[in-house]
């Protein structure tokens, strides 16, 4: 059976996340939805599971159907049903037995915060404004303590028992004139942690707290210990790595 491969962009403001859930809109439901009317009924797996609120610049969806599809038709006729607010950016078959999730390698998200003291309206949808002078610096040396395995019990939501060790690849912050951004990339990411990291990362760009909180909070595991989860509408998807690109013609 033909597997097909969709990358997506999407503007998570109107969505209740990814995932299906009942009486919601989301993500998921509008794109299976959007596929019923063009192919039949299929249900997808997805790379990364984003909350409410949060977007997507390279979320990548799979599906498997037991027809050849014409890609560039498909997302053609996928974008004038699906956009404005998700865009398709890319159609293909590929190998048999892709899964999106399973078979991803590595996500990339990207959080971005106003920082200036006057309000932006136009980019409030996409940035968390903090009026508070921020000590990059400060916040890049505390993001240091994330790279490689840890453990981020302190920093997920989750409490299903399962490990909360996760791969960092990279992370920083940097300032791009009045936003200041956090990039991280990982081979996984359990609930809230890119948010959670960032609320903490903050609080030691006001002062608030010290970068050996953040080296407290990561031995402990205790989620009492972290700030909270920063707002989801800073939070961005930008990408996501499979092996070798073996399935990115």
């Amino acid at each position: 059976m033909p597997t097909y491969r969709l990358d997506l962009s999407y503007d998570g403001s109107g969505f209740h996340g990814y995932a299906i859930q009942p009486d919601v809109r989301t993500v998921q439901g509008d794109l299976e939805a959007a596929l019923e009317r063009i192919v039949g009924e299929v249900r997808t797996q997805v790379a990364g599971r984003t909350d409410a609120g949060v977007h997507a610049a390279g979320q990548v969806v799979s599906f498997d159907h037991d027809a050849e599809l014409d890609v560039v038709r498909l997302a053609r006729s996928l974008n004038s049903l699906l956009g404005p607010e998700i865009a398709v950016l890319y159609a293909a078959e590929v190998g048999a037995g892709f899964d999106a999730r399973r078979d991803a390698v590595t996500r990339r998200y990207r959080y971005e915060i106003l920082n200036r003291s006057v309000p932006d309206p136009f980019r409030r949808g996409v940035t968390w404004h903090v009026h508070h002078a921020l000590d990059v610096g400060r916040m890049h040396e505390g993001a240091q303590l994330f790279v490689g395995e840890q453990d981020f019990s302190a920093f997920c939501r989750d409490d299903d028992g399962k490990s909360r060790k996760r791969y960092v690849l990279d992370a920083f912050w940097k300032r791009e004139d009045d936003i200041v951004v956090f990039e991280i990339e990982a081979n996984a990411f359990c609930h809230q942690m890119v948010r959670s990291l960032v609320a903490m990362c903050v609080e030691v760009g006001k002062g608030n707290r010290s970068v050996e909180d953040v080296a407290r909070a990561m031995q402990s595991g205790d989620r009492n210990l972290a700030s909270g989860a920063a707002p989801p509408q800073g939070l961005k998807l930008m990408g996501v790595s499979y092996e070798g690109d073996r399935w990115h013609p």
